[in-house]
């Protein structure tokens, strides 16, 4: 699971990890928004129930004293009805175990950095005890979440309520390990985020970065490399119209400043690199997911 292709093995300091926790499925016209399904399913094919497949790409950074990881996957607190609903295939503490295989425990991340607090990105943030109580599992971490976005959790709107789970997050202020974050703030010396709203308010992209590369996780501004096209915008979004907004200048920015662009979502590759092309953005480098 570490990316031994020599692009992301390291950013400065830290070695990058990539950690695979598993895969899931969502209505593809949902995932694609206006985008007619007769174009979408050349890149993203669907199921019979079209549904499309998604992955579950956290992010271990590790330096050797702090071990940062960004992203908790789906966690193993689902229900059956929510397995069977959205396809999931993980196994059943998925995250500890892709930390496993990387010879890293729950104990030993001293700093978990959440983009935002949908079921998918922050599930794997808490577990059940040996009681059936919901605890954090990270038990010696800090968890970073924007101030807007946990306010967004905490009084969620009508369009985006089914996402925000409280039994994601609420153990995590009662246990004293939540640290609010204000907008475009830094977490660490190399460790800096980037806050977007057209998908849900206080949205938080990670930079990661050092002298010679820089890599931002990019969450669901740009789910999955179909999205690299300025019209392919989710259903799932708040604001369509200010999502465009934000993804014409963070991509004209990752352009001019070659950033390497990492996917959480998308099923087959973790990272690229981009040049402005004739019509969208073309690839330049691409990192692909190992076969399993």
């Amino acid at each position: 699971r570490l990316l031994q292709e020599g692009y992301l093995d390291k950013i400065g300091n830290w070695n990058v990890y990539s950690l695979e926790t598993g895969g899931f499925r969502l209505d593809g016209g949902a995932m694609m928004g206006s985008v007619p399904k007769v174009l979408w399913s050349k890149t993203n094919p669907s199921d019979e129930f079209n549904r499309i497949d998604l992955s579950l790409r956290c992010m271990l950074l590790d330096n050797g004293q702090d071990r940062v990881l960004i992203e908790t996957g789906m966690g193993s607190k689902l229900s059956d009805d929510m397995k069977s609903m959205f396809y999931v295939a993980q196994t059943e503490n998925p995250l500890v175990d892709a930390l496993n295989d990387v010879d890293c425990s729950k104990n030993d991340i001293t700093h978990v950095i959440l983009t935002h607090l949908h079921f998918d990105h922050s599930g794997g943030a808490t577990e059940f005890n040996e009681s059936g109580e919901i605890i954090p599992t990270f038990p010696n971490a800090k968890y970073f979440i924007s101030k807007r976005n946990w306010q967004a959790a905490n009084r969620p709107n009508p369009r985006d309520k089914a996402s925000y789970l409280s039994e994601n997050f609420e153990s995590l202020e009662k246990n004293g390990q939540l640290v609010l974050l204000e907008d475009n703030c830094k977490i660490l010396d190399s460790i800096t985020t980037i806050t977007v709203d057209g998908h849900t308010m206080g949205q938080q992209l990670i930079k990661v970065e050092s002298d010679e590369s820089t890599i931002i996780f990019i969450a669901d501004l740009i789910p999955l490399k179909s999205h690299l096209k300025l019209p392919w915008i989710m259903g799932y979004d708040l604001n369509a119209q200010l999502t465009l907004s934000e993804k014409t200048d963070f991509l004209n920015d990752a352009c001019k400043f070659g950033w390497w662009l990492w996917f959480y979502h998308d099923p087959e590759t973790v990272a690229v690199k981009i040049t402005k092309g004739e019509k969208y953005y073309d690839i330049v480098s691409e990192l692909k997911r190992k076969p399993i």
